[in-house]
């Protein structure tokens, strides 16, 4: 080696070294970050548990607007956008989860649809049990046992979502609060089958919603999926010429962020 390329060699792993530990840096403040939004998020757990007999730790609208804003914020940055929510969706959850009980009963099926949204769109830390269909994680759901059931979206059987939705003895009932893959576009791993993800709790606007209406005909039952939360479906109702009571609200779910090709 002649002098001169030893020289250049001593100066490229200076430079290197140099842009090491300022990744090191970064990394280490990541973690900081994180930990700090988590003492946070463990406040607003005891908040509302402070204010609250049954409290809603999940807050699939706010999740939404959180993820559409990391997406806008991202721009055209060289960083995959994808990879950047992928992280957001590991991050949220397992925050979330520190405010209180986060479980998943997941529907397993031959082609594992609703098995593998969990993985991709929920934290891997999350409790989570497989069911045989999707009668037991509705009723997983429905007894509290489980805080989110997700499920093949190929179900087109209004009578079962009828039945699962209207409310027991108790009030309690289901309502569609998402539906996966909410990350639309060239992502990798993540099913093109449909998943819909349900709860005993009622869904959060976002923004940019699509509700998912029940609609009692003379021909018998139809589904509609109308733009926009349930404040929408009165005036939709009227115009389509629907009495108020033929009309069941099985919940909403937030547009899917849109990532460029």
């Amino acid at each position: 080696m002649t002098t001169e390329e030893s020289r250049k060699k001593q100066t490229e792993a200076a430079e290197l070294d140099t842009l090491r530990a300022e990744i090191d840096r970064l990394d280490q403040e990541l973690v900081e970050r994180i930990h700090a939004r988590s003492k946070v998020a463990m406040a607003i757990g005891e908040v509302k548990k402070r204010y609250s007999d049954s409290p809603v730790f999940l807050r699939p609208g706010r999740e939404a607007s959180m993820l559409r804003r990391a997406a806008e914020k991202h721009g055209d940055h060289p960083f995959p956008a994808s990879s950047l929510l992928r992280i957001w969706r590991e991050i949220i959850p397992a925050v979330t989860s520190l405010e209180g009980n986060l479980s998943l009963a997941i529907e397993e099926d031959e082609a594992a649809v609703a098995r593998e949204h969990a993985q991709v769109h929920y934290a891997v830390s999350l409790e989570r049990q497989h069911f045989p269909d999707r009668d037991a994680v509705a009723r997983a759901v429905l007894s509290g046992e489980f805080t989110l059931g997700i499920i093949r979206a190929d179900i087109n059987d209004p009578a079962w979502w009828r039945q699962i939705t209207t409310p027991d003895a108790s009030g309690r009932r289901l309502h569609v609060i998402l539906q996966l893959p909410f990350i639309d576009g060239p992502v990798g791993g993540i099913p093109r089958d449909k998943a819909w993800v349900l709860a005993a709790f009622e869904p959060e606007a976002s923004g940019a919603d699509i509700s998912r209406v029940l609609v009692t005909t003379d021909a018998g039952l139809e589904i509609h999926e109308i733009s926009g939360d349930d404040s929408v479906v009165p005036s939709w109702a009227a115009a389509q010429g629907y009495a108020p009571e033929q009309v069941h609200v099985l919940g909403f779910y937030p547009e899917a962020v849109q990532l460029k090709a």
